[in-house]
């Protein structure tokens, strides 16, 4: 979107084998889809009963003076990080889903809108205080996420935090995520730590999340931040 997320930063000039091809194979599903629409009115219950719990802003020391949100959509999450956030800078692999947040907020200075290519935040070196993503990381191929977490240390300020929600199933490793329940990829609680340390963030605290109320705990919360 240009004049509202000129891309710096990010992306290597190669990419690995296989990365791109992971980040298409799931991106696909997420410019038009009806899920949007499905899940807007369930987003108050999961923030208030779900979210806020685990993030603690209180007590955590998260500061949300310039905050980044990791696959916008079409604003859903966005719209209860805004009245939190100073700046709020929204990112997504679609362009149609940031005009769509542009049109639901307006046009602000204090929001920008940036395109990714699904495996980089094109967001200069420690500029962020806050990284955000909520029902994006869960349906990523674990070398996605692992691109993503070495992008948070690079974007994040020193002391800075990052919330992840992401899968916490390793059924059927290397096939394919559709065939999965929710379509949830190949990730753990412990491989998710593991990536992190790997590149240099610290777990502070960690969450499975029984997402579908059947016991099964596909999903996990994790609490990273940079070393200050």
């Amino acid at each position: 979107m240009k004049g509202r997320g000129t891309a710096v930063g990010g992306a290597a000039s190669s990419d690995p084998i296989g990365l791109k091809e992971a980040v298409e194979a799931v991106g696909r599903w997420w410019s038009e889809a009806p899920y949007f629409a499905d899940a807007e009115p369930h987003m108050d219950g999961q923030w208030r009963k779900l979210i806020l719990p685990f993030l603690r802003l209180g007590e955590s020391g998260i500061d949300c003076t310039l905050t980044v949100e990791l696959g916008a959509r079409r604003g859903r999450s966005a719209a209860k990080l805004l009245p939190l956030a100073g700046r709020l800078r929204l990112v997504d692999l679609h362009a149609n889903n940031l005009e769509a947040c542009l049109r639901r907020f307006g046009d602000d200075p204090r929001r920008s809108y940036h395109v990714t290519d699904g495996r980089s935040l094109p967001l200069p070196d420690a500029s962020a205080t806050f990284l955000f993503c909520f029902d994006s990381v869960v349906h990523f191929d674990s070398d996605v996420v692992r691109a993503y977490l070495r992008e948070a240390r690079r974007v994040l300020r020193p002391g800075g935090h990052a919330f992840l929600h992401h899968s916490n199933t390793l059924a059927h490793p290397g096939g394919d995520f559709q065939a999965q329940p929710q379509w949830r990829n190949f990730m753990s609680k412990e491989l998710l730590a593991h990536y992190a340390l790997k590149e240099g963030l610290e777990v502070l605290r960690q969450e499975p999340v029984d997402w579908v109320g059947d016991g099964g705990f596909i999903d996990c919360f994790s609490l990273l931040r940079r070393p200050g």
